[in-house]
Order: C-alpha cells, then sequence, then structure tokens
C-alpha cells in the first residue's frame, strides 16, 4: 500500500482546475434576468428593423433609380434626431419609461404594417413611402434615447451599465450583419412587402419583453429639476461635461460621415461591383459583423478603461479604413475594409455614449441622452443629403474618401485638444475612471 511521504504536500482544493462557469463567458448584464428577457425581444425587432431599412433603400433605389433620393430616405429616416430627439429626453424625465417606449413601439409596429401594405399592394408613389420615412424617423427618434435612459433600470446596477450598453449595440449591429443578409435574400425571392410585413410582426418581441418585465414606474422630476427642463439648462449641462466637450464633435463627425456609407450601399454595390440586392446584403453585414465584434468586446468589460482608449484613436481608425475602402476595386478587400470601418465607428459611438451617460445622475439621464443623440444621429441625415448630393455630382470614389478624410482630422482634432488642454485627467475623474 503507498504511503504519503511526510514532506510530500497534501492534496488541497487549490491545486484541483478552476472550472469556469458559463456565465464567466458572458456580458455581466446578463446576470439580470430582466436585461435577458429585454435582450430576446430586442434582438428580434432590431433584425426586423435592418430587414425594414434594406428593402426600405432598394425599393426607393429600384422605382427611381436615383442616388440623391436614395439619400434623401436616410435624410427623412433620421433627420427627426435633430429635432425631435431633444424633446424626446424631457418627455422621458417626465413619463414613465417603459409605457413610453412600449407606446413607441406600437406606433413603429403600425408604420410598417403600412409600408407593408403599400408595397404588397404594388403602389409604386414615391411620396408615399417618404412620407411613411418621415413617421418612422420620428418614431426612432423618440425610440433610441428612451429605450436607453431605461437600460440601468434594467439591469439595477449602475456598474453594470456599460456592459448593457454594449450588449445593446452588440444586437443592434448582429441585425445589422444578419438583417441585411436576410433582406437581400427575401428581396431576390420575394418583395420588399414581405420585408415590411416581417418588420411589423417583430415588434411583438420587444412590446411582449416590456409588458412582462413589470419595471418600476420611475418618478417624476422634483421642482428643482423641472428648471432643467429647457433646452438651453440642458445644453448648459452638457457643455460643463468634459467627456461632451472633448469627445463629443468627434463623434458628431463619424456619424456626419460614416453613417451614410449604409444609405448609399445600393449604389455603390451597382456601381463599384455591378452587384444587385444580395449583395448590397453581404456589404452590410460585412459591415455590421466589425460592429458586432466591437460591441462584444465593448460588452465583456468590467470598467471603461478600454471605451477611453477606443474613444481616442477609434475615429482616426475609421476614417483611415474609409479612404481606403473608396479606392478599392476588389470585393475581397472591400468587405474586411467595411468591417473595419464598422467595427471603430461602432467604438467611436459606444464608448462615447458609455462615457456620457457615467457622468450623469439618474435625474438628469433623459435629457443629456435626448443631446447625445441630436449630436450624433442628428448629424446622419445631413450626412445622407450632403454625401448624396456630393455622390451624384463628383462621383462616389471622390465623396467616400472625403468623408474619411474628414473623419480622421476630427479625431487628430479631438487629440490635439486633449493634450493642449491637459485634460485627459479631467475626463478620467469625470467618470471615475
Amino acid at each position: 500500500m503507498n504511503q504519503r511521504r511526510d514532506d510530500e504536500p497534501s492534496p488541497t482544493t487549490s491545486d484541483a482546475p478552476v472550472r469556469r462557469r458559463s456565465s464567466d463567458f458572458l456580458p455581466p448584464a446578463f446576470s439580470k434576468p430582466r436585461f435577458r428577457l429585454f435582450s430576446a425581444g430586442q434582438a428580434l425587432s432590431v433584425l426586423g428593423s435592418w430587414i425594414q431599412q434594406v428593402a426600405l433603400s432598394w425599393l426607393v433605389y429600384r422605382i427611381t433609380g436615383s442616388v440623391f433620393l436614395l439619400g434623401f430616405t436616410g435624410f427623412l429616416l433620421q433627420i427627426s434626431h435633430l429635432f425631435i430627439a431633444p424633446v424626446a429626453g424631457f418627455l422621458i424625465d417626465r413619463m414613465p419609461r417603459a409605457a413610453l417606449l412600449i407606446g413607441i413601439n406600437i406606433w413603429l409596429a403600425v408604420m410598417a404594417a403600412l409600408l407593408a401594405a403599400l408595397a404588397l399592394a404594388g403602389v409604386e408613389t414615391i411620396w408615399l413611402y417618404l412620407t411613411l420615412a418621415v413617421l418612422i424617423g420620428i418614431g426612432n427618434a423618440c425610440e433610441a434615447p428612451t429605450r436607453q435612459s431605461l437600460l440601468g433600470a434594467i439591469v439595477e446596477d449602475r456598474a453594470l451599465l456599460p456592459s448593457a450598453i454594449g450588449v445593446n449595440s452588440a444586437l443592434f449591429n448582429g441585425g445589422r450583419m444578419i438583417g441585411p443578409a436576410i433582406a437581400g435574400v427575401l428581396l431576390t425571392r420575394f418583395s420588399e412587402g414581405v420585408c415590411f410585413l416581417i418588420n411589423a410582426l417583430s415588434f411583438i418581441g420587444i412590446i411582449g419583453a416590456l409588458v412582462a418585465m413589470r419595471l418600476p414606474e420611475t418618478q417624476a422630476l422634483s421642482l428643482t429639476a423641472a428648471r432643467g427642463f429647457e433646452v438651453r439648462a440642458t445644453l448648459q449641462r452638457l457643455a460643463s461635461i468634459p467627456v461632451a466637450r472633448y469627445l463629443l464633435p468627434s463623434a458628431s463627425a463619424i456619424a456626419l460621415c460614416a453613417l451614410p456609407l449604409n444609405q448609399l450601399m445600393p449604389s455603390i454595390a451597382v456601381e463599384y461591383f455591378e452587384g444587385d440586392a444580395g449583395l448590397v446584403g453581404t456589404m452590410l453585414s460585412a459591415s455590421g459583423l466589425g460592429a458586432l465584434i466591437a460591441a462584444l468586446f465593448i460588452a465583456m468589460q468590467h470598467n471603461h478603461h478600454m471605451q477611453f482608449r477606443l474613444v481616442q484613436i477609434a475615429p482616426i481608425l475609421a476614417g483611415a479604413a474609409m479612404m481606403a475602402f473608396s479606392q478599392s476595386q476588389s470585393l475581397w478587400i472591400s468587405l474586411p475594409l467595411l468591417s473595419i470601418v464598422g467595427a471603430f465607428v461602432l467604438s467611436t459611438s459606444v464608448s462615447t455614449n458609455t462615457l456620457l451617460q457615467q457622468s450623469v445622475g439618474d435625474d438628469w439621464r433623459g435629457r443629456v441622452i435626448g443631446l447625445y443623440f441630436t449630436f450624433f444621429l442628428g448629424m446622419a441625415p445631413l450626412g445622407n443629403l450632403i454625401s448624396g448630393w456630393l455622390a451624384s455630382h463628383i462621383g462616389l470614389a471622390v465623396t467616400l474618401f472625403l468623408n474619411g478624410l474628414v473623419m480622421a482630422l476630427a479625431g487628430l482634432a479631438a487629440q490635439l485638444r486633449l493634450h493642449r488642454d491637459g485634460a485627459r485627467e479631467a475626463l478620467k475623474e469625470s467618470v471615475k475612471i
């Protein structure tokens, strides 16, 4: 019988291999049951929304053949962010946020059903589709800040907010990767109307999840907070936050110059590669893949250090990739470049959003997020209009190159301001890094 020597160390529990739980490989926000339920419903809704966006762009381009109207459609879908988002922010801080978000999603579902009815009936009157684009844009401008302001209540822990924002972006970009590919197949085999109908049905998921979560009602603003209900007071509050002063301008430049890429994709697919709706879906999916990888990476972070690093370099790298894409004549080079653009555009927006939300309390969250979406997504419609006009006059390649150049220069300007003002420590202190 073998006996252990006296000098031989006895086995301990620390010698045994550590078995990691499956939850260790998931973003921290998934530890909350409400957030898991919300994410399931949101994933379905986002997938439908991307299918609809691609289908609407293709329908407009198919009916008119106009690059300008293609950009103008994107302008109509997003211009409401410039004007409606600040008002939505005020309402968010005044009303029960969950009930408000349910109502907004019902509105968007009705708009998708109307699109489906027109398209399935064979209506090709373009102004009807453009009118619905405006109404959808109004709904989107209210939905985005409302959803973002509700994340803190869903995860119930401020420390989990960065992970929740990252997961929310991952869901958006997962839909961005898969949705266009599905839309390409549906457009090839069926029609735009089927795509719109699928989106209308997809809202059942998020509406059902919000009802099932039974979130506690948010309290109304106090009299002191009510004085900040004015736009001027909110702008002053935003200007006092270092994240907004130093990082928001480069995020706005990204929105102005990078987001129009999605709206121009049908024209790029046709002019660069003589492609069809299937290729449009593939190219949008490539961009979405890069963004999804970046969002998942950010969602796994347990603190803000990585976001702080990314937000400083991402605009420069996104601009460089956009310039390279504008000159590429090979599809197999262009697809990875689109993924790189998508990754660094997402890194800029999510990191700025996360750091900004961590810089304010819950009583200001709705209004500050509303203005963030104004300065970020509110720039996208202007970018769509400008890029569509430029592309029709000087060509797609030159337009995309100029957009990339502006993005890179904006990122460099932000770095110079941070270095000149010695503001990095102030940024870290404002978000407790």
